[in-house]
Parts: structure tokens; C-alpha cells; sequence
């Protein structure tokens, strides 16, 4: 008799054998049924998986102690065995024990066997017409359901879900996504009452962090916000991003179309300059807020020298890679600037006060000359939550006044400082023009 690992090498000799190549040069719709078929084989495989999975976490029971699986193989949990032997990540091991949980036969509290929870979702996967996400969608969000859920209604949900999933009730297999928002619909039907104690657990899990490692340069971010929260955050995404319909004109007897300028930035990255934005607009108002009147301050460090001469790096107190000089000038714009001297030794000699760039009421005066939206055309981010920037630059006549100042972005105060867009004065009216790669005419606010 044929064992599971003998069958298991077996397939796996044969899927080494299969020409990848001849795979991806076929026609479109060899390659489609190819895909098909590869996707089918891995839903047949998450169900062994699940399957596996749920068999380890059972051994390791803590009722085993010291003899149960995961801790004769030096392991704490189930979880972290199957990290060890798969190579999988924590998040995908977390999926294949909350199914194979959920799909599986269970133990009451007296030691007899029930059925499974949810077995047509079980059914679905072994045959491999169910993939292990959507098993994971519909699972997850009807066991919320289950317990005050009547179990007629809680079984033709998961019937009527299935169907929408394996393509047998609209004949077009619906997405894993597609089948999560069913899923919910199906939950707050099936137990309306439950719905204010999920958003005081949604309250209660509200998290936003961001790491002080860098990857990359960049700071990894995450977190879950609660529904009014993202709803706001939606709306302020849609309204602050950059058009891309009509042309706009310079003014109302002038019908010479201004095109907008362009703008390839992803919607992740205009989320990113927007939450700058907003940072950038709450520093700045905190003067108003706070019963210390000072406002949360980023310290950025660089040598005199450097900055005159425009090179080398900077630091930011609190962020262990340095940054780009770029990024100092940008600080520096829109900060306060306060010169330490130091001695010899790196000791403190002499610090001066610290001198606020631009004022409140420069900014007033820039704002009504220019408008009340980032000098740029086309950018929405409103003239008080955008960054100071000199026209000038501060390092080469120390001057800061009105009319050697705008207003811009972040997104756009970057561009300036790596000066892929310039701006000059035209008889006393900003003008941006465009990087010489880009042609293009200028680009005059009105």
C-alpha cells in the first residue's frame, strides 16, 4: 500500500518534470488553463495543509505538556512548530489553524466529538474547489455570528456563500474579496446585536505604529483604525488627490487651458505625502492646542559647512540612518533654526536662539498673494497645511521674507529641494517651471 509521502515524492518528481518554459510560451489560452489547473492543485494542497496543520495543533494540546508535539520538538506552540518545519510566516500559519479549526471535527467540553462547524466550507476546500482564502473569509467572519446565530440561518449562509464562491449559484466564481464583503453582510444579518460589541473590540484593537527600524530607507507602517476613522481618511484621500479630468484655466477671461502637471505618483504614495501633510498641519497648530504652547519639534542636525556647500548628510534625532541633504533643506525651510558651537572635543561651546523662519503673518501674506492651495497647479492640499519653502535659498543670503517664500506640499516641497522643479519671481508672482527633461511650458498660478 501506497503511503501519503510516497505519493506526495511521487508528485513532486513529476511537478519538477514540467517544462515551465513551453508552460509560458504557449497560446493565451494555453496559459490561462495552465493557470487554472496550477490553482486547482493548490487548493487541492491548502486542504492538506489545513488538514496537516489542524492534526499538529491537536498533538501539541496542552494537555499533553511535555509529551505533546510542539514541545518535544523544543517548541512553545503548534504555531511556531509549523513556522519551523514549513518556513511559512506567522500570518499563514494563523490562516491554516483558524480554518482547519473551523472546518474540522471538534471535542466538547466533556470529551465527546461534534461535528464540524462549518462543513460545507470544509467539503469545498478537500475537493479543491475552494481556495484557502475564501474558506478563511467565510469562516472567520460567520463565526462571529455563531454563537447567538440560529443554526439553520447559520448553515444556509455558509451554503448560500459557498455557492457564490465555487461559481454553482451565479455560474462566475466570485473573488476572495468579493466573498468577504458577502460575508459580512451574512454576519450582521444573521446577528444584528453583535454589531456594537465588535466596535467595542474594534476600539479596543485600534492600533497605528511606525517602526524606528528603516527597511530600505523607509519607515515600515501599520496598524488598524476603526470605521469611522478610515471613512474619514477615504474622504480626505479623494478629495486631496490630484485631479486628472479637465484642463484648468488661468482665469475667467483668459480660456487658454493651463494643463495640469503631472503627476506619477501611486495612490500608497499619495497617502504617504498626505499623512505628511497632515503631521506638517498639526505641528503647526499646536501652538493653539496645548496647555505648554510648544509645538512637537523634529530635530535635524548638519554642519554648518555642509549646508553652505550644499553636500553631505544630515541626522535626525531619533532615526538611526542619517538623511539626505534634501531632506535637511526641506526641515529647514519650514523649521526653526538654532546653531549650536561646538568645541574641539564635540563639547557645547555657545547655542543661540532659535529663529523661526517664516512667521505666521509671512505665511498670511504669502497666502493671500498666492492663493489658498500649494502653489503648484492643479494640487489641492491646502495653503495652511503646506511647508514654507524659500525661493532663495536661506544658506546663500540668509533672507526670509514674503516675497522670497511659497507655499508648498510636501510632495511638491521635495520636488523643489531635489530640484527636479525650480521656481523664479516674474515681477513679483512665483512661476514654476518644469525640470529640463520634461517639456513642457511653465506652469503660472493665477
Amino acid at each position: 500500500m501506497t503511503t501519503p509521502i510516497e505519493t506526495l515524492d511521487r508528485t513532486l518528481a513529476v511537478l519538477r518534470d514540467l517544462d515551465l518554459d513551453q508552460a509560458a510560451r504557449g497560446a493565451d489560452d494555453t496559459l490561462l488553463n495552465t493557470l487554472a489547473r496550477v490553482e486547482q492543485l493548490g487548493r487541492v494542497l491548502d486542504a492538506t495543509r489545513v488538514r496537516i496543520a489542524a492534526e499538529v495543533e491537536r498533538r501539541s494540546d496542552r494537555v499533553y505538556g511535555q509529551d505533546g508535539l510542539a514541545a518535544r520538538h523544543g517548541q512553545r506552540t503548534a504555531a511556531l512548530l509549523l513556522e519551523q518545519v514549513s518556513g511559512a510566516s506567522a500570518t499563514t500559519v494563523r490562516q491554516l489553524l483558524r480554518v482547519g479549526k473551523s472546518t474540522g471535527e471538534r471535542v466538547s467540553d466533556t470529551g465527546a466529538p461534534l461535528p464540524p462547524l462549518f462543513p460545507a466550507v470544509g467539503s469545498a476546500l478537500a475537493a479543491g474547489t475552494l481556495h484557502l482564502d475564501v474558506a478563511d473569509a467565510i469562516t472567520k467572519e460567520l463565526a462571529k455570528a455563531s454563537p447567538r446565530a440560529v443554526p439553520t440561518n447559520l448553515a444556509d449562509a455558509e451554503h448560500a456563500l459557498v455557492g457564490e464562491a465555487t461559481g454553482q449559484t451565479s455560474g462566475v466564481p466570485l473573488s476572495a474579496d468579493l466573498i468577504a464583503i458577502q460575508a459580512r453582510q451574512w454576519r450582521d444579518a444573521l446577528d444584528p446585536d453583535g454589531v456594537e460589541p465588535r466596535a467595542d473590540e474594534a476600539y479596543r484593537n485600534r492600533a497605528l505604529w511606525v517602526s524606528r527600524t528603516p527597511r530600505d530607507g523607509a519607515h515600515p507602517v501599520g496598524g488598524a483604525v476603526t470605521p469611522e476613522v478610515a471613512a474619514q481618511w477615504f474622504e480626505l484621500q479623494s478629495a486631496m488627490a490630484t485631479p486628472r479630468s479637465a484642463p484648468k484655466f488661468r482665469a475667467s477671461g483668459d480660456r487658454e487651458p493651463m494643463d495640469e502637471i503631472p503627476d506619477d505618483r501611486t495612490p500608497e504614495q499619495q497617502g504617504h505625502d498626505l499623512f505628511a501633510t497632515m503631521l506638517t498641519h498639526f505641528a503647526a497648530t499646536t501652538n493653539d492646542l496645548t496647555v505648554s504652547g510648544s509645538a512637537p519639534t523634529v530635530i535635524v542636525t548638519v554642519r554648518a559647512e555642509d549646508l553652505l556647500r550644499d553636500e553631505g548628510t544630515g541626522r535626525i534625532v531619533g532615526v538611526a540612518d542619517p538623511v539626505a541633504m534634501s531632506t535637511v533643506r526641506q526641515h529647514a525651510c519650514n523649521g526653526i533654526l538654532q546653531r549650536a558651537i561646538l568645541g574641539p572635543l564635540g563639547n557645547l561651546v555657545a547655542l543661540e536662539h532659535g529663529k523661526r523662519l517664516f512667521t505666521r503673518s509671512q505665511r498670511l501674506g504669502i497666502i493671500a498673494r498666492d492663493g489658498d492651495t500649494c502653489l503648484f497647479a492643479g494640487c489641492r492640499v491646502p495653503a495652511t497645511a503646506c511647508e514654507a519653502h524659500h525661493v532663495t535659498e536661506w544658506s546663500h543670503d540668509q533672507r526670509t521674507a514674503a516675497d522670497n517664500g511659497v507655499l508648498v506640499c510636501y510632495h511638491h516641497h521635495r520636488s523643489l529641494e531635489r530640484r527636479e522643479w525650480t521656481i523664479e519671481v516674474v515681477r513679483g508672482r512665483p512661476r514654476v517651471r518644469p525640470p529640463d527633461w520634461l517639456i513642457r511650458r511653465p506652469y503660472l498660478r493665477r
